[in-house]
């Protein structure tokens, strides 16, 4: 199971990529919007392999720059509800795409 620093290091990750894609311009999010749903897909993957409510067929809506953030915002929170409360949860890896996204970002 994670333990309290590991989710606490999700969520302020989490946070952070999901203030600055609400804080970046549009024409600076559009550059930046494959780089978002792949790490999306990423976290609805492993959301999906804790979780076995979330449907194998989910996918991901396609929204314009301006819903990446909040898109982020739900599936991180997803992922987050979900880790809790899987006894064997691993989160490292969800955080380390996270921080990889955020330095990513233009």
């Amino acid at each position: 199971m994670a333990t309290d620093d590991e989710l606490q290091a999700l969520q302020t990750e989490l946070d952070r990529v999901v203030d600055r894609l609400n804080g970046m311009p549009l024409y600076r999010a559009a550059t930046a919007t494959d780089t978002c749903y792949a790490a999306a897909e990423e976290i609805l993957e492993r959301t999906r392999e804790i979780d076995s409510e979330v449907p194998a067929d989910a996918v991901l809506p396609r929204l314009e720059p301006h819903g990446l953030g909040s898109l982020l915002a739900v599936i991180g929170r997803d992922y987050l509800k979900a880790a809790k409360a899987a006894p064997l949860s691993d989160v490292r890896p969800v955080t380390d795409r996270l921080i990889e996204l955020r330095r990513s970002l233009p």
